[in-house]
């Protein structure tokens, strides 16, 4: 809808939602976004022990080394394939 056009209706039922946020939640309806699903945005990052921090990181590890080893095993089918 282009903007330059607005219905009618448009500002009525904008009233209502508002109207109708407003008796459900007072003054915070209006003011707090609730469309949508909500951004997870950015993780709460905390600080880490040192033993959190090592496990984290041998996870890591371990998860590179899985792709690499696909990596390898897929580039040895695609040879072959050639072949």
């Amino acid at each position: 809808m282009d903007p330059k056009q607005i219905g009618p209706d448009i500002p009525k039922q904008s009233l209502k939602r508002w109207r109708k946020s407003y008796d459900a939640l007072g003054e915070d309806g209006l003011l707090s976004e609730r469309r949508g699903r909500g951004s997870a945005g950015r993780p709460v990052t905390r600080d880490l022990s040192a033993e959190e921090q090592l496990k984290k990181a041998q996870a890591k590890i371990k998860y590179l080394e899985a792709e690499l080893e696909l990596l390898k095993k897929l580039e040895a089918a695609e040879r072959r394939l050639r072949k």
